[in-house]
């Protein structure tokens, strides 16, 4: 048909143009008609043969100069940001962690724009190690420093107030040398009820303590979700290296009226194949919580799994041909990206095609994943997230790209970044609309006879924050509704 298409206009530019070349006898004319008639069939060829996405990616570039830039930027790392994480909880709504690939840890106030403390979570792990040891000898630090995952461990029982001195701020990172450690920082406010920053001396001292650690038993690069069973109780699933083992961590309260800091008690529930028998699925490759009771996993195979925290396989499906590099299961949709640039978004329905609205634990319960849209990049993507009717994906082609996750149409491109998209962090939805930090200063806040206002475009509003490969982390605030009407551009 494009073919088709091209010979037409094709014949209509020749003979239109070579009628009107030998009407003149003038040379000059001559040639100038000719030179119309060959950028005729230069414009031609470029609309008929060349890939939509060319076209779109050229008029993204047309329009960078309306581009929209995020509310602001933090640029205090020094090497690729690795991830970065909110508290899912909404306890510390204002705080923000970041973990770089040289192994630094930063615990942010939004609101202030600076970080807190800072620090290496390997070489501090290995001194407390040593301290404990009373060991006078040099600590060996380990070359695989490098942060995967950071994460809250927010206990919604405990009173943020239990702290000897401040507010307790319990929090995990994962890093390259196997070990999730567990941290513990007491944070002191001043008289306006804002966090103190603490001075590099502090971290050192009495101010941030190494509370537990524990085993990752697996080479590859999945990293470690949290999820709330209760509210004084987490859960960790850690990956293992063969047949889709996984391992469900408790963490808990020691005082479980949550009055008093006592500590934590971490102990391992349960070990199961999320990969079910006689399917050989390969290395995990992403596990992501839906909520307290199901998991959703991608494996090396391009297998993907739901399952719940019993043990028990609910549905899996072959999504891709090459390697399954991560999945996010939000409500009744799984969205998932492979190795080779590949975006699949599924539904995931019941037994009698039915959506489901509230899944339980029971063993019993049979799923199935339908596919919703999928699409496809040039390059690799690094990261996804899925939160209400926006999904952001990022891609290693350091751009984000904002999809309706009902549609699968892509609504924006945020083309900010210089480096990859490693990671997203999206604030909770009820806190996005009134975020104090999600404002931008040039522009007036809202105002209290606007209200009303405030409350209908409340589930329109999204607040993210992206990790970087070129050493920044940036916040951005999206009305989707407004997205969602206009054209796709370049933001």
């Amino acid at each position: 048909m494009r073919a088709v298409t091209f010979l037409l206009s094709l014949s209509y530019v020749f003979y239109a143009h070579t009628h009107s070349l030998f009407a003149y006898e003038c040379p000059c004319t001559f040639y100038c008609c000719l030179l119309f008639v060959v950028l005729d069939l230069f414009y031609f060829y470029f609309l008929v043969y060349t890939p939509g996405g060319l076209r779109e990616e050229a008029s993204f570039n047309m329009s960078s100069q309306k581009a929209h830039q995020p509310l602001f930027v933090l640029k205090q790392h020094s090497s690729a940001v690795m991830t970065c994480a909110m508290d899912e909880q909404k306890v510390f709504p204002r705080l923000l962690l970041s973990g770089d690939s040289d192994g630094v840890v930063k615990l942010w106030d939004l609101e202030l724009r600076t970080p807190l403390f800072s620090f290496h979570a390997v070489n501090r792990a290995s001194l407390d190690a040593e301290t404990n040891n009373q060991n006078k000898e040099s600590p060996v630090f380990l070359v695989s420093s490098g942060v995967m995952k950071v994460g809250f461990l927010t206990f919604q029982g405990l009173d943020a107030t239990a702290g000897e001195k401040g507010e307790n701020v319990l929090f995990y990172t994962q890093c390259r040398n196997q070990h999730v450690h567990i941290w513990r920082v007491v944070l002191e406010c001043d008289d306006d009820d804002d966090f103190e920053e603490l001075q590099s001396n502090n971290t050192g001292g009495n101010s941030l303590e190494l509370l537990h650690k524990i085993s990752v038993p697996q080479h590859g690069f999945c990293t470690v979700p949290c999820a709330a069973i209760s509210c004084i109780e987490l859960q960790f699933a850690i990956p293992h290296d063969n047949d889709g083992m996984i391992s469900l961590w408790s963490i808990g309260l020691v005082d479980k009226s949550g009055k008093n800091w006592e500590g934590l008690r971490v102990t391992c529930k349960k070990t199961f194949s999320a990969s079910g028998l006689g399917t050989k699925c390969g290395t995990i490759m992403c596990i992501s919580y839906r909520d307290g009771t199901h998991i959703a996993l991608a494996f090396e195979s391009g297998h993907l799994t739901l399952n719940n925290v019993c043990g028990e396989r609910l549905a899996i499906v072959r999504a891709f041909s090459e390697t399954a590099l991560t999945c996010v299961w939000s409500g009744n949709m799984l969205l998932a990206s492979s190795a080779d640039g590949q975006l699949h978004c599924y539904a995931v329905v019941g037994e009698k095609n039915e959506v489901l609205d509230n899944l339980t634990s029971e063993a019993d319960v049979t799923l199935t994943l339908v596919v919703q849209w999928e699409a496809s990049l040039r390059k690799g993507l690094g990261s996804v997230a899925l939160q209400r009717h926006l999904a952001v994906v990022g891609s290693w082609d350091h751009t984000m790209r904002l999809y309706d996750e009902g549609s699968g149409r892509v609504v924006s491109i945020l083309t900010f970044h210089s480096g990859p998209v490693n990671d997203i962090a999206l604030v909770p939805a009820s806190l996005a609309q009134y975020a104090s930090f999600g404002f931008d200063v040039r522009r007036p806040r809202w105002c209290s006879a606007k209200a009303s206002k405030i409350k209908q475009e409340e589930d329109s509003v999204y607040l993210f924050a992206s990790a970087s490969g070129d050493f920044t982390i940036a916040v951005w605030r999206l009305d989707f509704k407004m997205l969602r009407a206009t054209d796709v551009s370049a933001v």
